[in-house]
């Protein structure tokens, strides 16, 4: 099988696997604990707290702080309801048309709470930034930096921008998740409060995730803690930390900081070939105005993606119908529909993500497999 799924996860690299090793074989201790195995597991969470921090862009000290959670979904559910519930009257959430299910499914749950929603269109894979000056009175906000099923890049700068023009003190956050170590930004840039990073999206493991929030907030206190307990991380996150997680995660950032500029280049030009390959056939390439070329989005016209997706495993090639965090639910695609797809085409969509290590090889044979899917609704390949 070759792997073209990596927006839905990443293969641990090596040296997250030797972190890992060492840590659960000689470094075992809780973080907690005032001994010396104690104290040797919180350094290797603090020396992992630093590495993360330099991926978002900060030197040796950081105007916030970044919060260690079980993932991308934690850290946005910290940062949505948190700030959503560290007010103490009801008040108007914005977010995007098409975020990740763990933004969505926390705005719907304000919704019925009695909070007012509004989600800003992304036609075309742009942020309606007149929308957005438009909207009064918000109170928190939240923009993913890189839409995981089409890999359009929003203007996240902008949009923060956009709501402090009428709401100064509205808690801003951004989902970066498919972003992280793919592109570079920091949160001041930004002009955001929160921004979420997941550790399995580059090299890192599964269960591990942050929320960095900054100073005003953690000062002014503009966010609760939704999990409750002996008061770890700040007392915004409570529980024994995952050390073994979070000590690869600081690994993962290294190396992927080492390596960015060897890593984008690569990819860029795997993303070259491919739409070489897709070129001239009736396979639809749905390309925002801005994105990263590690994600594409791709329609093949009258067929059903579920199709599509098990003639491609019988192929031996794995990619996806979207998100995968998604997947175990079947309403119609929200970022697809918001980009501007109708019904039918979305329902026709797969996503093909690309990593360094894939070779050109593979692409030409993706390629060559997925213009065949279109003879399993009559159209011919054209290759």
């Amino acid at each position: 099988m070759i792997y073209f799924d990596w927006t839905a996860t990443t293969k641990p690299t090596d040296a997250v696997v030797d972190k890992v090793n060492t840590v659960l074989t000689e470094e075992w201790g809780n973080p907690s604990s005032v001994h010396g195995f104690g104290g040797n597991a919180a350094k290797l969470l603090e020396t992992a707290r630093r590495e993360v921090l330099r991926g978002l862009g900060f030197g040796r000290e950081a105007p916030g702080r970044l919060i260690f959670t079980s993932g991308g979904t934690e850290s946005n559910n910290l940062a949505i309801l948190g700030a959503a519930y560290a007010k103490e009257k009801r008040g108007r959430i914005l977010i995007t048309e098409g975020e990740h299910a763990s933004v969505e499914m926390c705005a719907a749950a304000l919704e019925k709470d009695g909070f007012e929603v509004i989600r800003i269109p992304t036609k075309g894979g742009v942020l309606d930034i007149d929308a957005i000056r438009q909207t009064k009175d918000v109170y928190v906000a939240s923009f993913m930096l890189v839409n995981n099923e089409t890999g359009a890049v929003y203007d996240v700068a902008a949009a923060a921008k956009a709501v402090r023009e009428n709401s100064p003190n509205a808690f801003i956050h951004t989902d970066a998740v498919q972003a992280f170590m793919k592109l570079r930004f920091t949160p001041e840039r930004l002009g955001v409060n929160a921004v979420t990073v997941s550790a399995h999206k580059i090299g890192g493991l599964k269960g591990t995730g942050a929320l960095y929030v900054d100073k005003d907030s953690l000062t002014k206190k503009k966010l609760s803690p939704r999990m409750l307990g002996g008061g770890q991380e700040d007392s915004l996150r409570s529980g024994t930390e995952n050390v073994p997680g979070i000590a690869a995660f600081g690994a993962a950032v290294r190396e992927a900081m080492e390596t960015f500029t060897d890593r984008a280049e690569a990819v860029a030009k795997l993303r070259e070939h491919l739409e070489e390959r897709l070129g001239g056939t009736p396979l639809i390439m749905n390309l925002p105005r801005m994105a990263l070329p590690n994600i594409l989005s791709v329609t093949v016209p009258g067929i059903k993606s579920e199709t599509v997706l098990n003639h491609m495993n019988e192929r031996g090639f794995c990619i996806s119908a979207g998100s995968a965090c998604s997947s175990h639910g079947h309403g119609m695609s929200m970022a697809l529909t918001g980009f501007g797809l109708s019904p039918e085409a979305a329902d026709s969509t797969v996503r093909i993500s690309l990593s360094h290590l894939n070779t050109e090889s593979e692409i030409s044979g993706l390629a060559d497999a997925l213009s065949d899917a279109l003879s399993l609704g009559g159209l011919k390949s054209h290759k």
